[in-house]
């Protein structure tokens, strides 16, 4: 597209041309805001949406916490349902809370990379940058709970060119969602529920939020009641719920690159060498033997 327009450009500078060469600038522009803030498309890097669906079961995540007001209320009600979900925590939110990472780690809930400080200035910097945004986050989960995240998700589930790179530097899978709760929009919680209950199908993974980190705030117990509701209706409709290492545990759905796999020690993941020998890269090993003297 961009060989044709400059073609067009040069070749005549009329204003039909002109016209035609601003329309095929703004369609390409649409066309890399549509790929970067829609992760089913996969347009810069893989995003996990969903996994197998050859079972009635959904993993529930939650985003933009810990929040002293909600995670606790939220953690007892999980508790008390015998659900296992995901917490994408945002790095800046856990070194003013570590407690509650770890508790929601103790409760057997998977932590997750969510980013250092929710802001947007990531996607626009280089590959680098991408890095250290992400990697900062990584070593205050290391230092709370003595291992790096296995899964990331990025704020507003946006990606941009450097992305695939620098995730797979860390080795975090890309975790997007099929189904989300859009609490902002909506605000009720009986039609927030209603909504991820109706649009829910196998192997489908639920996005909630505890709070829009650094945007808006909810009630705790508007939280509390819809992640309740939603909880309550997918049951009725016959679905369990599986934590989500345990629903991706299929390789076809496996969120690393090829020849990766997962270590359930350490939540790292492991490079299968030639010889088919493990090799866990330096980077997570010596983040991981530091906690461990810690």
């Amino acid at each position: 597209m961009s060989a044709f327009g400059l073609t067009l450009a040069l070749v005549d500078a009329s204003p039909g041309r002109t016209w035609l060469l601003t329309g095929l600038a703004g369609f390409y522009i649409v066309l890399l805001a549509i790929g970067a803030l829609v992760p089913r498309l996969d347009f810069y890097l893989r995003a996990v949406c969903r996994g197998p669906a050859d079972q009635p079961w959904v993993a529930l995540t939650f985003d933009d916490g810990p929040d002293p007001a909600i995670t606790p209320l939220l953690l007892e009600l999980l508790r008390r349902e015998r659900i296992r979900a995901v917490f994408f925590f945002v790095g800046e939110a856990a070194r003013q809370y570590p407690a509650l990472v770890a508790q929601a780690a103790a409760d057997a809930h998977l932590i997750g990379n969510h980013s250092n400080q929710h802001g947007h200035g990531w996607a626009f910097s280089s590959t680098q940058g991408i890095v250290a945004e992400f990697e900062a986050a990584n070593r205050t989960f290391t230092e709370i709970l003595g291992h790096a995240p296995r899964f990331a998700r990025t704020p507003v589930g946006a990606s941009c060119p450097g992305l695939a790179k620098a995730l797979a530097c860390l080795r975090l899978g890309n975790i997007a969602w099929d189904v989300r709760g859009l609490e902002g929009l909506y605000r009720d919680p009986t039609r927030i529920s209603a909504r991820v209950v109706r649009r829910a199908r196998n192997g489908s993974i639920i996005l909630l939020h505890e709070l829009y980190y650094g945007v808006a705030r909810f009630e705790p117990q508007q939280v509390l009641e819809t992640a309740q509701l939603t909880i309550d209706g997918l049951r009725a409709r016959g679905f369990r719920f599986v934590r989500l290492d345990r629903l991706l545990a299929q390789p076809e759905s496996a969120p690393w690159p090829d020849g990766w796999e997962s270590s359930p020690e350490t939540g790292a993941l492991l490079a299968k060498g030639r010889t088919g020998e493990s090799i866990m890269s330096d980077h997570i090993a010596s983040t991981t033997s530091r906690a461990g003297r810690a």
